[in-house]
Parts: structure tokens; sequence; C-alpha cells
């Protein structure tokens, strides 16, 4: 198969090398960065009005910034939030220290029942236990409820 076109080495060559000096020309100018800048602006700004103007895209920014604002309150109230935590593991270790001890005393002196054990619960938090009938309700009515 036959291509039509015939190509002049020469004159392709000529034209390589006129081409390779404008090109360099351009870069020591500093011509090619300005018209590739204008390029990237003009692009841009093409960009840009289809973003404005596109309800999703809005409703994506607005979300975005949403988002942000909640992670940026987030993140300020971090440090505040670990040091609540803190302190309430700490209680929470002292109660149940405070429960262990009542519970070893009366173990000790051989006191230790149902009733005892609810009543160091009860001197050890600020919650009060629940009452032995409760306890009982409950168990048989999910007794009931598995027949």
């Amino acid at each position: 198969m036959k291509i039509g076109v015939k190509l002049d080495v020469k004159n392709v060559a000529k034209k390589l090398g006129r081409l390779e000096e404008t090109l360099k020309k351009k870069i020591e100018s500093g011509s090619l960065v300005n018209e590739v800048k204008r390029f990237a602006d003009g692009q841009a700004k093409v960009l840009r009005k289809k973003v404005q103007n596109s309800k999703d895209a809005k409703k994506v920014i607005a979300f975005v910034e949403q988002r942000r604002k909640q992670i940026e309150k987030l993140a300020a109230d971090l440090p505040g939030e670990v040091k609540v935590v803190r302190a309430y593991i700490k209680t929470q270790s002292k109660e149940l220290e405070k429960i262990g001890n009542d519970l070893l005393k009366k173990a000790k002196a051989g006191k230790i029942d149902a009733n005892s054990i609810r009543s160091a619960i009860r001197a050890a938090t600020t919650k009060k236990a629940a009452p032995v009938r409760a306890t009982k309700k409950k168990a048989s009515k999910k007794a009931a409820k598995r027949k």
C-alpha cells in the first residue's frame, strides 16, 4: 500500500529547526510561560463559571464547608472532652475501689450476702441500688417471655 504524500526530508528538517529556535526564544524570553498562564487562567475562569452555575456543586461546597466547621469545633473541644472522660474514669475507679474494700471487710467478717452487697454499692455510689422485689419481678417477666 502506497501513501500519496511525499515527504521532503530537507524541508521537514528545516521546519523542525525553525520550531526549535522559536521554542527556545519563547522559553528564554518568558513569553511561553505567559502564554501558558493566560491559557490556564482562561480555563480556570470557564471552570469557575461552570462550578458556580451548577446547583450540585453549590450543594457540595456548602456541605464541605459545614463539615469543615463541625470538624474544627470538634478538634477544639477534644482536649476538654478528654479531661472530662479522665475525671469520670478516676471517680468510677475510686467508687469501685470503695465497693471492693467494703466487700473485702465484710468477707473477712463473714457477713457477705445480697443485702450486704447492695448496701456496699449504695454507700459507694450516688445512685440507689434496685430493691430486691423489682429484680425478682424482672427476672420472672423474662422467664415468662421465654416460655
